[in-house]
């Protein structure tokens, strides 16, 4: 079922359409679409918000001063916004550009990802580049192109993987908390997260549970869990006693 509020007559705001149940309605500009059942935008969307607790599909470019998707979303062309917050499961077919976005679920893109800012602490797919000032990651990560920030923040669970990580500071660490058991003082072994990656440059580096043919950085730490085929450095190398490197250079 769709409920409008059309545009009143000499206002100059757009009208807002939710949809509640099942119901579709066509692109075009609006104040706000709010999909609570199930529904679907046919065509390019223009909104101030868009919010989907249900499971919501735009088949054409979204432009939103904000997204909240609380449900499922799936956006068939690209998505541009001020905000854009996920805390469900979306997939993004042809790219996310966005001041701000934090995804606390399962978040797929199928393009490139610019930001300011951008948060990430489910499971993360990203088939393309992901680029942003900031860039603070937790749980799974698959970046298949270059990750890029100024600076980089990864807690790993489970197993990661991005191709190039490029910045001036990136800290990649293994998460450290205690499950239940191990609460109650019962031995429990967990595995621990790792990150896979080709190549990883910057200027100030911290490694843990990275596997990588190289590493090149001013400022250099390779912590424990590491394998690394290569080091280049120009100032510092610190090498955990639990972690292998096949060549040190220093240039």
């Amino acid at each position: 079922m769709v409920f409008r509020d059309d545009e009143r007559k000499g206002s100059p705001r757009k009208g807002s359409v939710s949809i509640a149940g099942a119901g579709k309605v066509a692109g075009g500009e609006y104040h706000t679409v709010k999909i609570s059942g199930s529904g679907r935008v046919e065509g390019d969307l223009v909104a101030e918000e868009l919010r989907i607790s249900g499971a919501g599909k735009v088949e054409g470019t979204t432009k939103a001063r904000e997204v909240v998707i609380s449900g499922a979303g799936r956006f068939e062309g690209p998505v541009e916004a001020e905000t854009f917050q996920c805390s469900g499961a979306c997939k993004v077919e042809a790219g996310l550009q966005a001041k701000e976005a934090r995804i606390a679920g399962t978040f797929k893109v199928e393009g490139n990802v610019k930001a300011h800012y951008f948060r990430s602490g489910g499971v993360l797919k990203v088939e393309g580049d992901l680029e942003a000032e900031v860039v603070s990651l937790a749980g799974i990560v698959t970046v298949t192109g270059l990750l890029s920030a100024d600076r980089v923040e990864m807690k790993l669970e489970g197993t990661s993987y991005v191709r190039e990580i490029g910045g001036e500071v990136i800290e990649v660490r293994r998460t450290r908390h205690r499950g239940l058991l191990e609460e109650l003082g019962i031995p429990f072994f967990r595995r621990q997260g790792s990150l896979q990656a080709v190549s990883i440059e910057g200027d100030k580096i911290y490694l843990e549970g990275t596997e990588a043919k190289l590493v090149r950085g001013k400022a250099v730490t390779i912590g424990p869990g590491c394998r690394i085929e290569r080091v280049e450095y120009e100032e510092s190398l610190d090498v955990d006693p639990d972690a292998q490197v096949g060549e040190e250079v220093r240039g």
